[in-house]
């Protein structure tokens, strides 16, 4: 089975209330597993996380409010016949209500020594021992009708609880520890996260040899690669796709973003990816707003390959952070290019640019991760700013004349577009950007103006911005 090509045609829960001694069960009544005995549980609804789908199925199932709820395990199950199914796997400590038996299932409570795994699919045997116990795993499996055909199953010590010193720390791995990525893996390891980075060539981890976590060479296109330099990792609680591109072209965007994304999560089996794409995706030319929930047809065949990874990641319950252009602290290419003259105003210049610090884009990934967040958030500043006002204040405020008039650059790589990037999402689960505006940065952030200088005099080239 090639995990890496998988994708779950739906997403499922389990929660097993422990309490005293004994664990609740139930003997399904219908659907997949009728007559079986099974934890309460089943499929998430739109929108849904796994841990709201596992209070509200079980409240459906036997009329109780399971309470204090831990993530223990995650499963992947493939069909013969197609079908395939992801699953989060839960355990309660407690409990509200009173147990009712429903059209769905009959509750029974039984001993955690004598569990009837003779009454359950042919995996439960495989895991629940452990999880009962206190562990945490994954699991991988094959199945013909109920007929078990392979397995992988994975332990990784007890639960990561954040108030319990004697569990293991939430597990992340930051693949890409670049301008974004190693400023997001320092933010979750000040949060108590064990951390690990990868990055593509040797002489890039050695450069990081310093850091406080280790950062490992590793091709993410090569899955054998991934399996032998990151397979100790199989299960950890979260992986941050921030790889880069390096300027290559559409078949280089493919296997780093799209290839990437999808070994990384079927080698690694994360509890959750996250994905740094672009607001490059939104193509708006109007100059009107755009948010999570506008239309995004990318023009070129790059950006097209960001939205197909995008969705692979959200078909695995994932997040995707679009980025807006990313400067600071000690790099922008547009004070890069206004100091060296080469910036040239577009057209009549009203054209807006979205932005965003590299600090406040590494604490919106962090707080991503961290709070389990799933599906679209844009990562922008709070003050779009259109060309020719940027340039205009950055000539007054630097005593310089403005940069020339030219034609629009509608050759750019990931196409020409003209909108202003919305924070609105991300703002209302409580993050903020500590720069609101790009001037704002170059008031607060002594090294910006300092190395964009510096850099424009050494004629350093440009990384690419949205």
């Amino acid at each position: 089975m090639d995990w890496t090509r998988w994708m779950p045609r739906e997403r499922a829960n389990l929660c097993f209330i422990i309490k005293d001694g004994k664990v609740l069960l139930i003997r399904k009544k219908r659907g997949l597993g009728a007559g079986k005995i099974n934890a309460p549980g089943g499929k998430l609804e739109p929108g849904e996380t796994a841990l709201e789908a596992a209070i509200r199925e079980t409240r459906e199932e036997v009329g109780v409010t399971p309470l204090h709820l831990e993530e223990r395990g995650f499963l992947r199950f493939q069909f013969t016949d197609g079908y395939s199914l992801s699953c989060a796997v839960f355990v309660a400590r407690d409990f509200e209500g009173e147990l009712i038996e429903t059209d769905e299932a009959t509750p029974q409570w039984c001993s955690v020594d004598a569990v009837p795994y003779h009454e359950m699919w042919a995996d439960d045997f495989e895991w629940l021992p452990e999880v009962l116990a206190g562990g945490t795993f994954t699991g991988s499996f094959v199945f013909e009708n109920e007929s078990m055909l392979e397995k992988d199953v994975r332990f990784h010590g007890p639960f990561a609880h954040p108030t319990d010193a004697t569990s293991r720390r939430p597990r992340a791995l930051v693949a890409g520890c670049g301008f974004v990525g190693l400023a997001t893996a320092r933010l979750l390891l000040s949060a108590g996260w064990d951390v690990t980075g990868c990055t593509h060539s040797p002489e890039s981890a050695l450069a990081l040899a310093a850091e406080s976590f280790p950062v490992l060479p590793c091709d993410i296109s090569d899955p054998a690669q991934v399996a032998r330099v990151l397979g100790a990792l199989h299960g950890l609680d979260a992986v941050v796709h921030c790889a880069s591109s390096s300027k290559g072209g559409v078949d280089v965007y493919r296997e780093v973003y799209l290839r990437g994304a999808q070994i990384l999560c079927g080698e690694l089996a994360p509890r959750q990816m996250v994905f740094t794409s672009s607001t490059s995706v939104y193509a708006q030319t109007e100059g009107e707003w755009v948010d999570e929930q506008s239309a995004a047809e990318p023009p070129r065949e790059t950006g097209r390959v960001l939205l197909e990874t995008e969705r692979w990641v959200l078909g695995h319950g994932g997040a995707v952070a679009r980025l807006a252009g990313i400067y600071g602290p000690g790099r922008s290419v547009l004070l890069r290019k206004f100091f060296s003259g080469e910036a040239v105003i577009e057209g009549d210049g009203r054209r807006w640019l979205n932005q965003i610090h590299r600090d406040d884009a590494a604490a919106g990934i962090a707080r991503i991760v961290q709070a389990r967040f799933q599906g679209l958030f844009n990562l922008s500043d709070d003050s779009p700013i259109s060309q020719i006002e940027l340039y205009s204040k950055l000539s007054e405020r630097f005593s310089t004349n403005l940069p020339p008039t030219g034609p629009i650059d509608v050759n750019r790589k990931r196409g020409w577009t003209h909108k202003r990037v919305s924070n609105g999402r991300l703002r209302s689960l409580g993050w903020a950007p500590a720069y609101a505006s790009f001037f704002d940065a170059i008031a607060g952030d002594s090294e910006l103006v300092q190395i964009a200088r510096a850099s424009a005099a050494s004629s350093a080239p440009a990384s690419e911005q949205e």
